[in-house]
């Protein structure tokens, strides 16, 4: 039971704070410890998709940084697996989508952003792999 009310705890407390940080322009999460960021571009004027990884719940967000039309993807995978797991996000410019996800205590994962078309779509246009850690 305790374990749920924190993972209740922390998936309130991650919702209300993206909804704050999207107001305030900055990352969502940022209220839940350690959170990882991973962009599309190294050029910050070209970034239009960004991903975070929130440690404290295993929260994973989608942000589309751009009027341009196009959907965003947020990608995972455990440390260089080639095995790639990703969520789209077609909810529109500044609008962050989160996926509650479970991995165990400590483990190392990788995140990535990238471009997509529609739900169905091939991701593209991404970044590099950033570490991160559960």
């Amino acid at each position: 039971m305790r374990k749920f009310h924190r993972r209740l705890t922390s998936a309130l407390g991650i919702a209300a704070a993206s909804a704050s940080a999207l107001a305030l322009g900055v990352a969502p999460a940022l209220a839940a410890g350690e959170v990882y960021e991973a962009t599309n571009s190294i050029v910050s004027a070209d970034i239009t998709a960004k991903t975070y990884f929130a440690a404290d719940g295993e929260i994973l967000t989608a942000l589309d940084m751009a009027k341009d039309g196009h959907g965003t993807a947020a990608q995972w995978r455990y440390n260089s697996s080639s095995a790639t797991h990703s969520y789209y996000n077609g909810y529109g410019y500044a609008v962050a989508h989160d996926w509650d996800l479970s991995f165990a205590e400590g483990t190392t994962l990788q995140i990535r952003a990238c471009l997509q078309e529609g739900s169905d779509g091939t991701p593209y246009s991404c970044g590099g792999w950033q570490y991160a850690k559960a």
